[in-house]
């Protein structure tokens, strides 16, 4: 995430969005699929499909999901005005 932005997604588990963790739990299966597609030993393919589907979905996290930061001055002088014109 770019720095003054903030995520708008529910966290999973309270860390990370959820585009994030079904990132790596799909890219986890996949591996799995495919180490036992290829009759392969060791976990390369599935920490490898962990890894992409989190890139995946931190992708997905930042295109369509990040909002700006308003900066606490900026809020504080918006209720400012805002009292001022209901007296």
């Amino acid at each position: 995430m770019k720095r003054g932005y903030h995520s708008t997604q529910n966290k999973a588990f309270g860390t990370i969005p959820y585009s994030e963790f079904i990132g790596i739990a799909l890219g986890y299966a996949i591996g799995m699929f495919f180490t036992g597609f290829f009759h392969m030993e060791g976990y390369v393919l599935e920490i490898a499909g962990a890894v992409i589907g989190f890139a995946a979905g931190w992708h997905v996290d930042e295109k369509y999901f990040q909002e700006k930061d308003v900066p606490v001055e900026e809020i504080e002088q918006l209720q400012n005005a805002d009292d001022a014109e209901c007296r």
